[in-house]
């Protein structure tokens, strides 16, 4: 493994999931807000140390994107078991992901090898906008506003 700051700091928004999905199940939404703050930072804080700092890596690349899409994934889906977004929304962000992840498998097979995925501006604003999302979800929640 290749140890850097932006892969250390991907892989502590990993471990940030199971923290988050525990305190939305115990409905400790406060506690699951500033998770998902911490997580988020973590996610801008990589990606800009990795550029600036040429920490760039292969791994990080891999890892990012799947840190991302487990994060949100688990947030979607434990949002909507606790009725606090409808369940439709976690099937369409889900759906996506795999739909995406089953993609570059099939590539990978295909050409038989490695793949080379690169984010593109869609994927960036689709990210930001489930972040303002899951955020404002439970945000609502919080202040009762629901």
């Amino acid at each position: 493994m290749v140890v850097t700051v932006p892969n250390l700091l991907t892989l502590l928004r990993l471990c940030s999931v199971p923290f988050l999905i525990t305190a939305l199940i115990y409905k400790r939404v406060g506690l699951a807000i500033a998770i998902f703050i911490f997580a988020s930072v973590t996610d801008v804080l990589d990606g800009y140390i990795a550029r600036r700092y040429h920490q760039r890596s292969y791994l990080g690349t891999l890892l990012d994107p799947l840190a991302d899409k487990v994060l949100l994934d688990g947030a979607f889906i434990t949002m909507a078991l606790m009725r606090y977004s409808p369940p439709w929304l976690a099937v369409a962000v889900v759906s996506r992901d795999l739909l995406l992840v089953g993609g570059v498998v099939l590539a990978a097979v295909f050409f038989g090898g490695v793949v080379e995925v690169r984010p593109t501006v869609l994927g960036k604003a689709t990210t930001f906008f489930q972040v303002v999302t899951v955020f404002a979800t439970l945000l609502v929640h919080r202040l009762n506003l629901s």
